[in-house]
């Protein structure tokens, strides 16, 4: 009888582990979904309806570490939605609560190579409202830059960051098209045999890194650059049809290059 008892609880654990990890898979795929969309359309309300299933999440108390990540993605992108605007106050809050978050997750699991690829992402957001921490920023972002290295070189996120980063930073500061193009042709090589170990780990950036080949080669504007520039914006709009920078930002750059 006590054999009996003992298995019937060892079966009760089991089957309510296994309900656990299905509703915290089924619900991370939701919520992960759900942010893409809400990212493709740059919807400040939506991105924050996602941040609450995030926050939702957390309750099942499972990988809470993947979690904190996608809370601390999800601060970044709110804060992306003030770029264009230039809304200080705004991207300053949610990159700070990026920071908040991703601090967390690292603190809990320290060998995921993407939390410090998002630090990178997160730190260049600091150059727009506090330049004249200037040599804390740096300093911060190497930091960042190298774990990540040493975690996962052929990371392709990594890759994208170093890319988009000597995109916007000047020849003189050690930046340009040239170097962005090295670092974003390699990014879409890795992207290309890239699969990450869950189906709800971070797999963003495939049509991304078309996106900024694309500005790359618009930017430059060699012989062949408008071809290749095209290229990229069918294939990266081929890779998801709803992305916002491809079909707003990038092909208006192109028109606008192109077509007058």
């Amino acid at each position: 009888m006590k054999q009996k008892l003992v298995f019937l609880v060892l079966l009760l654990f089991a089957v309510s582990t296994f309900s656990i990890a299905d509703d915290f898979s089924d619900a991370m795929l939701k919520a992960k979904k759900n942010l893409k969309s809400a990212m493709d359309k740059s919807d400040e309300k939506a991105l924050i309806k996602v941040r609450g299933e995030f926050e939702r999440i957390l309750q099942l108390k499972k990988d809470v570490w993947i979690v904190y990540y996608y809370l601390a993605y999800t601060d970044y992108s709110i804060a992306a939605t003030y770029m264009e605007g230039q809304v200080k106050d705004k991207i300053k809050k949610y990159t700070e609560s990026g920071f908040d978050m991703i601090n967390k997750s690292i603190e809990i699991n320290p060998d995921f190579c993407d939390s410090y690829v998002l630090k990178m992402n997160l730190n260049f957001n600091r150059w727009l409202y506090e330049q004249d921490k200037m040599n804390d920023i740096i300093a911060a972002s190497t930091e960042a830059e190298e774990a990540a290295k040493k975690l996962d070189a052929d990371n392709p996120r990594f890759h994208l960051t170093l890319g988009v980063s000597s995109y916007y930073t000047p020849d003189m500061f050690g930046g340009g098209v040239d170097k962005a193009l090295e670092s974003l042709n390699k990014s879409n090589d890795l992207f290309k045999t890239r699969k990450e170990k869950e189906e709800y780990y971070p797999d963003w950036g495939r049509d991304m890194v078309n996106g900024f080949l694309a500005m790359c080669y618009i930017k430059r504007d060699k012989d062949g650059d408008k071809e290749k520039a095209k290229e990229h914006i069918d294939k990266g709009l081929e890779i998801n049809p709803e992305s916002g920078l491809l079909k707003v930002y990038v092909q208006k750059l192109y028109d606008e290059k192109y077509k007058k």
